[in-house]
């Protein structure tokens, strides 16, 4: 073992040697930008990215910021660069950003290429204002975006100056007179801009059912929204467990096992019955006049008499159409699903969003009357038989 002294001496000189040298780079790195007057923060909250909703933002998963730059431009104008990155975009560079003085309509303007935004004529406003920029541009919300910009303090400062001149230009064009929609206030989805996104908040565990024992739970890659009167919340939750155990010579040996499900669990936000659908094998099937039905679809309530009016014919036809799914329709509002993809992915979320709207749609107007939720709080896709008289009563 003493041989192996020198050596280590050696080894640790070295990692100390290039410890120093990084220190001295980073020292010089971040004295580049101060020296132009801007501040350097190396691990800036994510909230910095929060209204901006045009991709790379309000896309895809895994969200993270780092290494902000904020300052002013040559002219005056403060700008905000920082590295953003998520599961669909990280070039390892720079994002730049600065306000414009109200929302305007979401557009991207790729450098050299034809302007995306969904009116035309507000295409060939901004195609004339920002049409000369040397790197792709957004109009996010009420904020100028500028890509792929380099850390380097120099080619920062070149950049962050086309940009205050292409914010110039926007500011003088016809363009400048429309109004967009108004930011999400955090992170949210670029085609749903009522969802909520939160990469990380154990706290929300608490919201959802999920698997329990174990330790180091964890909630990530969260979405939450109202949902008009349908809340959600998916989540993505980790958590660890530990076995033991003792080989041939008695030694115990501990394993630890890391745990991943993704949850997506509804609510209503109006009174409504519990109410199962081919969920578990436990208590009373109900059975109604399709046979066919009855053989494809395990019906179960605690209100037996709310629930066959609930699952009339048109909604039994529903539920064949749809593949028969599983779900339940807790007491307290709580709605569990099964069979809309195993990670769920937004095309997930959407599709279990529209069968439950399907379902509810189908609910006949007597018996919202009858739980206390009318108006009716989903609006009805097509007409459900009404009774003579109360079938319910």
């Amino acid at each position: 073992m003493e041989a192996f002294g020198p050596l280590l001496l050696v080894i640790g000189g070295m990692v100390v040697a290039a410890l120093i040298v990084w220190a001295i780079m980073h020292h010089r790195y971040i004295k580049s930008f101060e020296d132009k007057g801007w501040a350097y923060e190396g691990s800036p909250p994510i909230s910095i990215a929060h209204g901006l909703n045009v991709a790379p933002f309000g896309v895809a998963f895994d969200r993270s910021v780092k290494k902000q730059i904020s300052g002013p431009a040559s002219d005056g104008t403060a700008f905000s660069a920082f590295m953003y990155r998520s599961s669909a975009w990280d070039p390892g560079d720079l994002v730049v950003t600065m306000k414009l003085p109200h929302s305007m309509p979401l557009a991207e303007v790729p450098a050299g290429g034809p302007v995306r935004t969904a009116d035309p004529h507000y295409a060939d406003e901004l195609a004339k204002a920002l049409g000369g920029a040397s790197r792709d541009l957004t109009v996010d919300h009420d904020t100028l975006v500028m890509l792929r910009v380099s850390d380097d303090a120099d080619e920062l400062q070149t950049a962050v100056d086309a940009l205050a001149a292409a914010r110039t230009a926007l500011l003088a064009s016809p363009a400048a007179g429309r109004q967009g929609p108004t930011p999400p206030q955090g992170l949210s989805f670029a085609d749903h801009p009522d969802w909520t996104y939160v990469p990380h908040d154990d706290e929300i565990l608490r919201q959802v059912e999920h698997s329990g024992g174990g330790y180091g739970h964890e909630a990530r890659d969260i979405i939450m929204s109202e949902n008009a009167r349908i809340p959600f919340i998916r989540m993505q939750h980790n958590w660890k467990t530990d076995s033991t155990s003792t080989d041939s010579e008695g030694r115990s040996h501990t394993t630890t096992t890391h745990h991943t499900e993704y949850l997506c669990q509804f609510r209503t936000s109006f009174p409504f019955v519990d109410l199962a659908s081919n969920w578990g094998w436990f208590g009373r099937s109900q059975r109604f006049e399709w046979t066919d039905f009855n053989d494809a679809v395990r019906i179960e309530s605690s209100n037996e008499r709310i629930a066959h009016a609930i699952i009339h014919q048109r909604q039994m036809e529903y539920l064949m159409a749809s593949g028969a799914p599983k779900f339940a329709i807790q007491g307290d509002g709580a709605i569990l699903l099964k069979g809309f993809g195993k990670k769920w992915e937004i095309e997930d979320i959407l599709g279990a969003d529209a069968f439950l709207r399907g379902f509810f749609a189908r609910v006949p107007d007597f018996v919202w009357e009858e739980l206390g939720a009318w108006p009716r709080p989903i609006p009805e896709i097509e007409p459900a038989p009404q009774p003579s008289s109360d079938p319910i009563s």
